[in-house]
């Protein structure tokens, strides 16, 4: 479990008393490991040097963005405004000048983060992303601010120092970032919030942040590495847009309205808020939970992009080794349908016999994709139909071939030198 190597309580009891509640500050002495797996100094010196485009980079110091694209070379037959790959020589001096290297998005490109990011977002039920910040001695990127996402803080080398203040502004959304504040406004919630904590982080340590928690993170004597594990939490607010989402189907909300009339009279206005509150309402009693919820899932989840599909076709004569399994960060939603299920994988849908509910059901209880149960219910032909379009919509992930390259022959076998075929009992 992703939750477990990273805080010292029972999920469990972290879900319920320590996420959204209050900070929380697990030395490395309390965990099994520490998190130079997911990344590490010499990870970032590989994908810094292998590949990112600067899209990926920022570098900032004490609040002013430095642009990072200073010194890159375009490369020929690149779209124009495609970002450029970096100058490593020109990252090298800014961390020596001070600026703080943030890698964004390693959720999305960097395999280990990746995998940890799809198992943690499945045991808490909220999107995630993740940032790696790499600051010089002695140095700040950005001075007392909040964050908008709950955040876990993971130290991957060096030290930081953190002052925390408690939140001016509790449990904020987007709405509400920081930085798009005003100068005056920002400076008012600082002088609100109170001392909550001064701490370091060493490596293998690790902090968790509810949203609005103020903080102010600074490098000491050594240079820091850390990822910050940013949850997009889901929230009521969140549950009212997609019943505002859903209202669009009411005629009588599609109805036009005299603004001038609404504010010339205001008891007028009063008595349409009112009404709209109980359409509102009657909209939600009516409304099936499941589906609703189903909305909001896959809304929350739309940036968050599932593990890559093979890309490559099997080669002909190679048998393929291993079994069908879910594929890691997709969510899924099932409704019965006139003789049949029909099964919803983001925005795609697809009608499967009914016969097929059990092993849905089965694979959202367990993330095991039972193919000899499926076979079972009905029949290798149909079954093999059945997974293919399973694969096709991206739901399961097909048994693995050997490498595209291996000659294509009947010797083409698992390890133990048995050819399978995905009916095969052993396969579930």
């Amino acid at each position: 479990m992703s939750l477990k190597r990273c805080v010292a309580l029972p999920p469990d009891e972290f879900r319920a008393s320590v996420f959204g509640h209050g900070y929380l500050h697990t030395p490395a002495a309390d965990l099994a490991g520490d998190f130079t797996d997911l990344f590490s100094p010499q990870a970032l010196e590989e994908l810094v040097s292998g590949g990112l485009r600067t899209s990926s980079l920022r570098l900032v110091r004490d609040g002013v963005e430095r642009d990072v694209t200073q010194g890159c070379i375009p490369e020929s037959g690149d779209a124009p405004g495609t970002t450029p790959f970096p100058n490593t020589d020109g990252i090298r001096q800014a961390l020596a000048a001070g600026q703080t290297l943030i890698v964004r998005s390693l959720h999305r490109f960097h395999p280990p983060i990746r995998r940890f990011a799809h198992e943690l977002a499945a045991e808490m039920g909220h999107p995630v992303k993740v940032n790696a910040f790499v600051t010089p001695p002695g140095s700040q990127g950005v001075d007392l601010h909040f964050d908008v996402q709950d955040v876990l803080v993971l130290q991957i080398a060096g030290d930081k120092r953190w002052l925390l203040r408690t939140p001016p502004l509790p449990d904020p959304l987007s709405a509400h970032a920081w930085f798009d504040v005003p100068a005056r406004r920002r400076e008012e919630m600082r002088e609100a919030s109170r001392p909550l904590a001064d701490l370091v982080l060493r490596a293998g340590d690790s902090l968790y942040l509810p949203r609005g928690t103020m903080h102010s993170p600074m490098a000491r004597d050594t240079l820091s590495i850390h990822l910050t594990v940013a949850f997009s939490t889901i929230t009521r607010h969140d549950l009212l847009t997609e019943l505002v989402r859903g209202a669009a189907d009411d005629e009588w909300m599609r109805v036009g309205v005299d603004t001038d009339r609404l504010v010339a009279d205001s008891e007028l206005a009063r008595d349409l808020l009112a009404e709209v509150g109980e359409r509102l309402a009657a909209l939600a009693a009516g409304a099936a939970p499941e589906e609703v919820m189903w909305s909001l899932r896959k809304s929350a989840f739309r940036e968050q992009t599932p593990e890559p599909v093979p890309i490559l076709p099997m080669p002909d004569g190679v048998r393929p080794q291993g079994v069908h399994r879910l594929r890691a960060g997709v969510y899924f939603h099932t409704a019965s349908v006139k003789d049949g299920v029909q099964l919803s994988v983001g925005n795609r849908r697809v009608r499967l016999p009914t016969a097929v509910s059990p092993f849905l059901a089965a694979l959202h209880r367990d993330q095991v994709a039972d193919m000899a149960g499926l076979t079972a219910a009905l029949g290798e032909d149909n079954a093999r139909k059945v997974a293919a379009a399973l694969v096709d919509i991206g739901l399961l992930l097909p048994p693995s071939a050997a490498p595209w390259h291996a000659a294509a022959s009947d010797e083409a076998a698992p390890p133990d030198g048995a050819p399978r075929r995905e009916s095969d009992p052993d396969d579930s």
